[in-house]
């Protein structure tokens, strides 16, 4: 690519070879390091291009070779600004075309965001924007420096910035911070634990608080399984007072779920036609152009796109979008579901009821599902059998407990 840019921009020859040996010329011209290249035989002779450089120094090689070169085509800019020399209006046109380039290199026109999960792109462009920086905004206008500092005093979760401008691009790597900044207070309030569900308890584990309930017993939504009281009891075993507590446990119980979902007699299918319309949309900052074949027909279409940034060099970007479309046709029609069809929506249900379960960490011991069939379509019904937690928190206000006669102080003039 290197060597194409020097030839046309330092011109080139293509030369007809003829003679007694052009074989001994080429090794000359081998010898001298003059270079030729595109070499081929036609028309009785040898065909190759040269530049201009090298052309002037080949004449003493074509005495010594009994050789006669013939030039048959000028290439390369010298050539073709002496072929424009008098287009004053085409010359003015590359010169205005090289000043739009410089004015619009002083210009941002691309923002890129690299290394953010926490905070979405779109959320960094419009601070950004806040900030004054969007597209079309001077390079010279900004300062990355004081760009950096700002995001980090305003993200504290970001820990490290760095703002570069590489062309009319604006570059922007952020590293986040992995570590949470603010640890979540521990609520400490008193607390039961009751059933969320009704089920049999099959194990548990008590960490604070009071069981109520014992492996294999049989529990109600709303029970208490733990109690958020700790008696304390005197040395005569009598019941002083209770400490209210955060009740902690891990109660697992065989729970049952069941559900319904109705799928209708009739399907809506798409299928496409195979016509399709090819476009294209231009969009040059708040302008654009579309060209797209008209549709015809009845049927409904499907229109995707595909936007491309116009860029000259890598990060020299323009504000010119480029929008590939393409619109597909396609037809909707109603069928009667098939008993094939409708086995396989009972699958598919059924299997994204089970992903659900699993994704909450349920063990899923027994289900089963089965098809109704109604005047307006039909019911899939599905029962699972579980193992889950079923204790949830609950607060409790502490009630008072009776005093006992040794507690009681002795009235004002009474003595014991």
């Amino acid at each position: 690519m290197k060597d194409l840019v020097k030839h046309y921009c330092e011109g080139y020859l293509r030369i007809q070879l003829k003679g007694f040996s052009p074989e001994r010329f080429l090794n000359l011209c081998m010898s001298r390091q003059i270079v030729v290249w595109d070499l081929c035989y036609q028309d009785n002779g040898y065909q190759f291009l040269i530049s201009i450089k090298d052309y002037r120094r080949v004449r003493p090689l074509v005495k010594k070779a009994q050789v006669r070169l013939k030039i048959l085509g000028r290439y390369g800019l010298p050539f073709f600004l002496y072929r424009n020399r008098r287009r004053k209006l085409y010359a003015a046109g590359i010169l205005s075309f090289f000043l739009v380039l410089f004015c619009m290199s002083q210009f941002i026109w691309d923002i890129s965001i690299e290394g953010n999960y926490r905070f979405t792109d779109d959320t960094l462009i419009h601070y950004l924007d806040t900030r004054g920086i969007r597209y079309g905004k001077l390079r010279s206008g900004i300062d990355c420096d004081s760009l950096e500092e700002n995001i980090r005093s305003d993200y504290p979760e970001i820990i490290w910035v760095s703002a570069r401008i590489s062309g009319t691009r604006l570059m922007i790597k952020v590293k986040e911070n992995e570590v949470i900044g603010t640890i979540p207070q521990k609520d400490s309030r008193p607390r039961n634990l009751v059933a969320e569900k009704s089920g049999t308890i099959t194990r548990m584990v008590v960490r604070r608080g009071k069981a109520l309930v014992n492996v294999g017993d049989s529990v109600e939504k709303g029970d208490i399984l733990v109690r958020g009281m700790v008696p304390i009891y005197n040395d005569a075993e009598e019941l002083v007072r209770e400490q209210p507590v955060r009740a902690d446990a891990d109660i697992y119980a065989v729970t049952s779920e069941g559900y319904q979902e109705k799928i209708p007699l009739l399907a809506l299918n798409r299928t496409e036609t195979g016509k399709n319309r090819h476009g294209v949309r231009l969009r040059l900052g708040g302008f654009s152009f579309l060209w797209i074949l008209p549709a015809w027909g009845e049927n409904p279409w499907v229109v995707t796109s595909k936007s491309t940034q116009a860029a000259i060099l890598g990060d020299f970007y323009l504000p010119l979008w480029v929008d590939r479309i393409r619109a597909r046709e396609y037809q909707v029609y109603e069928h009667f579901l098939t008993k094939k069809e409708l086995e396989q929506r009972k699958e598919t249900i059924h299997q994204k009821k089970m992903e659900n379960l699993k994704q909450k960490g349920v063990q899923i011991l027994e289900n089963s599902v089965r098809i109704l069939e109604e005047d307006s379509g039909w019911i899939v019904q599905g029962e699972f059998l579980l193992e889950e937690k079923i204790g949830i928190g609950s607060l409790v206000v502490p009630e008072p407990v009776p005093e006992t006669e040794s507690d009681k102080e002795p009235e004002p003039g009474t003595s014991e």
